[in-house]
């Protein structure tokens, strides 16, 4: 299987667990940051589409020039039936490009935070093998509302849409970061900490890596998901 992840952020994202979980497989993955204006792909070099978090706000395309351009690039694997795999901003671009709205958080959610699977998501095939509540870790200040002929499978205390997937169709989008790793939680409390001033929903950069120190494993969530999407999505990819 060919993997193609977009990225929006210049930080080295090549030991992501994703990446552990296609090296797993045997599947090719090819990285574009696309804030280094590298190159979008063609549709046709790719099976699986996944598209990342980012620091920038979905609707700001004056300040992210190459923002237009991959939202058209969303939209057209999209209308060939590509699966997609939207995480955190990717979620939000998939939502947006299905009829959603995105729109500042009324809480940004930064930390260790438990997400809670809806009785819709513990029927769904995404969550199958995933107790009904879970820690995960999180990092947003822009949200979204569900679009038409798409159903809600999770939530948080400050996140209405934690995940969703549109119906017949193969697209998830998920709020929180599975693909973080353990290594990478620590980087960014270390890199950003001192920005994230504890508020209801923010955790302070010691917290955070003291209750990154105990979580004994954060690969096992996004191998589950990836493996429940891979044979949900079978025929497509």
């Amino acid at each position: 299987m060919r993997i193609q992840l977009i990225e929006h952020d210049p930080e080295d994202f090549s030991r992501t667990n994703i990446s552990f979980w296609a090296a797993k497989k045997g599947y090719s993955v090819n990285q574009i940051y696309v804030c280094n204006n590298e190159d979008l792909p063609s549709i046709e070099t790719f099976d699986w589409l996944m598209v990342m978090g980012g620091s920038q706000h979905a609707w700001d395309e004056q300040s992210n020039p190459w923002l237009q351009e991959e939202k058209a690039f969303v939209d057209e694997a999209l209308a060939k039936g590509k699966p997609f795999l939207g995480i955190c901003f990717g979620a939000q671009l998939l939502a947006e490009s299905l009829g959603g709205r995105i729109f500042p958080n009324t809480y940004k959610e930064i930390g260790w935070h438990e997400v809670s699977v809806n009785p819709a998501g513990q029927a769904s095939f995404l969550f199958q093998n995933v107790p009904p509540s879970f820690v995960s870790f999180n990092w947003h200040s822009d949200h979204f509302s569900l679009p038409q002929d798409c159903t809600r499978l999770a939530d948080s205390k400050a996140s209405e849409n934690q995940a969703f997937v549109c119906n017949n169709r193969p697209l998830v989008g998920l709020q929180f970061h599975p693909e973080y790793t353990r290594d990478m939680v620590m980087y960014f409390a270390r890199k950003n900490g001192h920005d994230w001033v504890p508020d209801e929903f923010i955790s302070d950069k010691d917290t955070v890596i003291a209750q990154t120190k105990e979580i004994a494993d954060t690969y096992w969530l996004m191998e589950t998901l990836l493996n429940n999407m891979e044979l949900e999505f079978a025929k497509y990819l």
